[in-house]
């Protein structure tokens, strides 16, 4: 494997929670495993270190063995290791339990599709940190930055200054910060934060921010996980829908991408797929209209029902896709429906609602 002149060939991962927040996508499956077109979320962030680096260590927990099952031993010629975070006691707790290494290493979050470029782009210095300009600074960690460098994180601060860079997660780190860890105590919620380790590295060293240029799209809710689809299909080179070779479609329905259709998928005549992900097995009714929406492993539409969909103007999208995606579409929501639920024939679903189990009926029936 050729890889980019870098002086980093490692990577550390951070894939160990059990990620309430995305329910009911991982009720059944680590958010790695989060199935976004032909491969897992995590198949993704490997994607674009192949050639950078030679070693990913992953940090896992929630039902780690279906990680470790997943990719095995090597990806893409990647050497993967395995670390279990016994204790979930946050951010740099998990560095803590992948002990010293003796060698630069990149530090990246599992739950966000970032960009190469990015990544090569923080490891210009001996320390660095990614910064990605947002139009709303507000709910992230932001960049404290003086003489151009990071003197440290500052957590979701109320009145962000003008042109807030936020923290998306992609540093660049070597051997010395695991005696830092030490100094580093328990956040408000109890939790040892890389974001509080920052501040103690700057204090001693040179940190250096980058100014994200690639995207950024993060995977913490199963809206988010369906933008992070929506994103990669409207990158495909051979057009925004991905049907699975095992999925059939009746002559008579519609596809409108960006789409994705898994393996054994079903879609009857008549029905309109618009914007939406139909994982393994899901079967869509006649007539059915599923428009921004998630429909998760066997999951199943009946005759004319309708999961409807509208935009949320209120929210605030945090993605960066590079306008590849419009704000209306990062704001529409339908519905999402967990593994093995159904909606019955000619029921609509109202916009934004999640379906975890069973049945779904509407409360005035």
């Amino acid at each position: 494997m050729g890889l980019d002149p870098c002086a980093t060939y490692h990577a550390v991962i951070l894939a160990a929670g059990e990620s309430q927040r995305t329910r009911p996508l991982t009720l059944q499956r680590p958010k790695p495993l989060i199935p976004l077109l032909d491969r897992p979320l995590l198949a993704h962030i490997l994607d674009e270190l192949v050639g950078l680096v030679t070693h990913v260590t992953l940090v896992v927990g929630y039902r780690a063995a279906m990680v470790e099952a997943t990719f095995g031993a090597t990806y893409r010629g990647l050497r993967l290791r395995y670390v279990q975070q016994t204790v979930v006691n946050g951010t740099a707790g998990a560095l803590l339990a992948v002990g010293p290494l003796d060698a630069p290493f990149f530090l990246l979050y599992g739950d966000n599709l970032i960009a190469r470029e990015d990544v090569q782009g923080v490891g210009r210095g001996r320390y660095g940190v990614a910064g990605l300009p947002v139009a709303d600074a507000r709910a992230f960690g932001i960049l404290e930055l003086a003489n151009n460098t990071v003197r440290g994180i500052l957590e979701k601060p109320a009145q962000p200054p003008p042109n807030a860079l936020a923290n998306p997660g992609i540093y660049k780190f070597d051997a010395a910060v695991f005696p830092l860890l030490a100094q580093i105590t328990p956040s408000p919620r109890g939790e040892l934060e890389l974001t509080d380790l920052i501040g103690v590295l700057a204090a001693t060293a040179t940190v250096s921010p980058h100014i994200c240029t690639g995207h950024w799209v993060p995977v913490g809710t199963p809206w988010e996980a369906l933008s992070a689809a929506q994103f990669l299909l409207v990158r495909r080179t051979d057009g925004p829908i991905f049907l699975h070779p095992t999925a059939v479609v009746h002559p008579e329905a519609r596809i409108i991408g960006p789409a994705a259709l898994g393996a054994d998928c079903r879609v009857d005549a008549g029905a309109v797929v618009t914007g939406s992900v139909l994982a393994a097995g899901v079967k869509v009714g006649a007539g059915a209209q599923i428009t921004a929406s998630w429909l998760d492993d066997e999951a199943q539409v009946g005759a004319g029902a309708v999961l409807a969909a509208r935009p949320f103007t209120e929210l605030q999208p945090s993605a960066e896709t590079r306008g590849l995606l419009s704000r209306t579409q990062l704001i529409t929501r339908g519905a999402v429906l967990g593994q093995g639920t159904s909606v019955p024939d000619g029921v609509t679903v109202a916009p934004g609602t999640l379906v975890a189990s069973g049945t779904y009926l509407p409360q005035n029936r």
